[in-house]
């Protein structure tokens, strides 16, 4: 084994691996979720993993169908597609050179600071700026749900208190906005310790119950006759000036927006392209003053799990009764979770709104800022920082691929719904630790060991499985041909999670027509 001194004493397998690869355990081994990764040798270290194919098939994917393309020029004419490429190549540079499995961590930064030079328009840059303000929530989230085990519904509140804190301070008391922000953050802190007080007697679905509360009220609230002078009622509150880049960074940043000018506008008059120039570096400037607080944000939570306070949070969810035992204070530790949940929310509220330079009650619904963060860090993977950015980045990124895929527009706020419901139930199913634990298991496996897997899967499936996957696939071509390609997603969802379930379903549905109508014979238990 080479580079011994890069080894730590958690890194080796506790199971007694001896193929030359090592585990990268993290401290949650309550819930089987192992950040893993291959310390390798020889040619293996050039081939990239499993995982790592995986991921960057979803990163050349996303850049090629959907943000940047192949036809948007990045730098010296080389498209966001092939830039991509690069830092991968750069990466597994960096790996072989290192021998560091850490080494994702730097192209994903690398790819991050690019990413508005990489969006085609401002639009994509301000959807991945949200994304960024959407992964501070769901570390909240993870805070209180994923380490402590407390399940909150009522964070649509918190995010709403914050952004309504900032927007009353600034428009009516004319607050600067970085110390709205700060008092905004101060104040939805206080409220998250509040709100944790019924977690210390309930649990459960009537902690949930408790907390779904406040998300349901908190809109009523804002609509109120006696507080619309400040909340402005059902119009909501604008920002009217949002933050300006200084005067070196927004030069420096207007030089450099003059590829992402749209092409019907690179002719118009000089006033247009100047907007448009002011456009994007105004976008971009937002763009890294999120990306900042994130990186911290992320960084925070990344360590608070493997701190003295990550583990005590881990005993309160895994054995409250032990951990009390063992001299764990369980009620100052869940109301803690609930604070450094809500600084997390209040701190994505005060940001949101910086953003967007807008409020309104209907922002800050029950399903759009309460259950959604619920399923989409289910759905990124729970107990893990990692899960939150997946999450994030499929919240608000998922619809504009199912957009694309569908090629609609029409009641796509319905249908949104329900792709997200059956995005819970294929990873509930079938990757119950979500992506982010999916993939690191996955980065454990060698190619010839997942190789030997899939043989092994494949050959313990019957011949009616695979006749069923077929004829699956041939109904959910139909469908797309015939109605939607959306639909067609529906049907493949319904195929992954339970081919033969579903087929052996209509079977027995169709066996039982020619007996409809029909008088069943008297069975010998029938009272006479």
């Amino acid at each position: 084994m080479e580079r011994h001194r890069r080894l730590r004493p958690h890194h080796w397998n506790p199971d007694g691996q001896t193929d030359g690869h090592l585990w990268l355990a993290s401290c949650e081994e309550g819930l089987d979720m192992k950040m893993t990764g291959n310390y390798r040798q020889g040619i293996e270290r050039f081939i990239p993993s499993p995982a790592e194919a995986v991921v960057l098939a979803t990163l050349l994917f996303f850049t090629w169908y959907l943000y940047g393309g192949t036809g948007n020029d990045v730098f010296a004419g080389l498209s966001t597609f092939i830039v991509v490429a690069i830092a991968w190549v750069l990466g597994v540079a960096i790996r072989v050179a290192l021998n560091d499995m850490r080494w994702w961590l730097l192209v994903i930064a690398l790819l991050l600071v690019m990413a508005p030079w990489l969006a085609l328009n401002t639009f994509q840059i301000a959807v991945m700026t949200e994304v960024l303000v959407f992964s501070l929530l769901l570390h909240g989230l993870n805070v209180v749900t994923g380490l402590t085990g407390q399940m909150s519904l009522g964070h649509g509140a918190l995010v709403g208190l914050s952004a309504y804190a900032v927007a009353i301070l600034v428009d009516h008391w004319d607050w600067p906005l970085l110390p709205a922000m700060a008092a905004a953050v101060a104040l939805t802190f206080a409220f998250g310790f509040a709100l944790g007080i019924p977690a210390l007697r309930l649990a459960g679905p009537y902690l949930a119950i408790a907390t779904v509360a406040a998300a349901l009220v908190f809109p009523l609230v804002l609509k109120l006759d006696s507080v619309q002078d400040y909340t402005g009622g059902v119009q909501g509150l604008r920002l009217h000036k949002q933050p300006q880049p200084p005067g070196f960074i927004g030069g420096f940043l207007e030089n450099e927006s003059i590829a992402k000018i749209p092409e019907q506008k690179k002719f118009a008059p000089e006033e247009v392209q100047v907007k448009e120039r002011q456009k994007f570096a105004q976008a971009t400037y937002l763009y890294f003053l999120c990306f900042g607080v994130a990186a911290i944000g992320t960084f925070a939570a990344w360590n608070l799990q493997r701190s003295r306070f990550g583990r005590a949070f881990i005993a309160v969810r895994d054995a409250e009764v032990a951990a009390t035992s063992m001299g764990v204070n369980t009620a100052l530790y869940k109301v803690t979770a609930f604070g450094i949940s809500a600084l997390y929310a209040g701190i994505a509220g005060a940001l949101l709104y910086m953003v967007v330079a807008f409020v309104a009650p209907e922002s800050f619904d029950l399903f759009n800022l309460s259950i959604n963060p619920i399923a989409y860090l289910v759905i990124g993977g729970l107990a893990a920082p990692g899960g939150a950015m997946v999450g994030a980045f499929g919240y608000k990124w998922g619809p504009e691929v199912i957009k694309k895929i569908a090629r609609t527009d029409t009641d796509f706020d319905k249908l949104q719904g329900a792709l997200t419901g059956l995005m819970l139930i294929v990873v509930m199913t079938r990757m119950p630790q979500g992506v982010w634990g999916s993939l690191t298991r996955l980065n454990s496996f060698s190619w010839k060991a997942l190789i030997n897997e899939t043989k092994a899967w494949v050959l313990s499936r019957t011949i009616a499985y695979w006749l069923a996957i077929a004829l699956g696939v041939a109904v959910v071509i139909a469908i797309g041909a015939w109605f939607a390609p959306v639909w067609g997603v529906f049907a493949a969802g319904l195929l992954v999670v339970a081919p033969q379930d579903a087929w052996a379903g209509v079977f027995l549905w169709l066996r039982s027509l020619p007996a409809i109508g029909r008088r069943r014979a008297p069975a010998p238990g029938d009272a006479r």
